[in-house]
């Protein structure tokens, strides 16, 4: 009758540890691998000679690149799973089409990620040096769309954009910009898209385009998390 009894314990006690970690399932640390970073260029200068006396229309163009933006981009895998603290695999689903995968990264660790913490990001609560300032690549020039993001845990509307596909901005990849209230931390959430042509164009493909905010003109740690649909 005792061992009776401590078998039907055991087995609530495990029940209650998966019911728990379902509870509370949502993002979590994404494993990456980098592949090269690739950087533009200014424009060139030019030079034009004149001499006195000479009136010379000149129309200037070029092109910038900005130091409050990065963009991030890539392949998304991974699956679900059941393991011990050892990580020996119980049981595990793989996930075929990433579609709906979102990848998040943010500028410090996310200690909270219910959905009453993960608030809408503004101008007014985005980093400094991207918000309300009147630089031309500020946040509401940058993120211009509102709308609803929404994974396998968290919905929240607020403001995004959409990256570049094949030269021209598309409504493929999407960025939504969003804020842990209790960590101050900013996060840039991607929706991925499984297999979709990338910025680059032609047969080049991605599962997600992600564009995220940097410190101005000097270098940014990103911690990188993954939540699958």
């Amino acid at each position: 009758m005792r061992s009776k009894t401590i078998v039907v314990v055991t087995f609530m006690f495990v029940i209650g540890i998966l019911f728990a970690s379902l509870a509370f399932a949502g993002p979590t640390g994404g494993s990456t691998t980098t592949g090269a970073q690739d950087r533009g260029v200014n424009s060139s200068v030019t030079t034009l000679t004149t001499e006195g006396g000479n009136v010379t229309e000149v129309n200037v163009t070029g092109t910038q690149i900005t130091t409050k933006w990065a963009g991030f981009y890539g392949q998304v895998s991974g699956s679900l799973q059941i393991t011990d603290a050892s990580s020996n695999v119980f049981y595990s689903w793989s996930v075929a089409n990433v579609s709906g995968s979102v990848v998040y990264a943010t500028n410090g660790t996310v200690n909270d990620w219910s959905n009453a913490n993960i608030n809408a990001m503004n101008y007014s609560n985005a980093p400094t040096h991207i918000g309300n300032v009147s630089a031309t690549d500020n946040f509401t020039n940058t993120f211009n769309f509102s709308g609803t993001f929404s994974s396998a845990s968290i919905t929240q509307a607020t403001a995004y954009t959409e990256t570049y596909v094949s030269g021209s901005q598309t409504h493929d990849f999407k960025t939504y910009a969003l804020v842990s209230s209790s960590d101050k931390v900013a996060i840039w959430a991607a929706v991925a898209r499984d297999d979709d042509t990338s910025f680059q164009g032609g047969l080049n493909t991605v599962d997600y385009q992600l564009l995220a905010g940097t410190l101005d003109g000097t270098n940014t740690q990103f911690s990188f998390y993954l939540e699958l649909p």
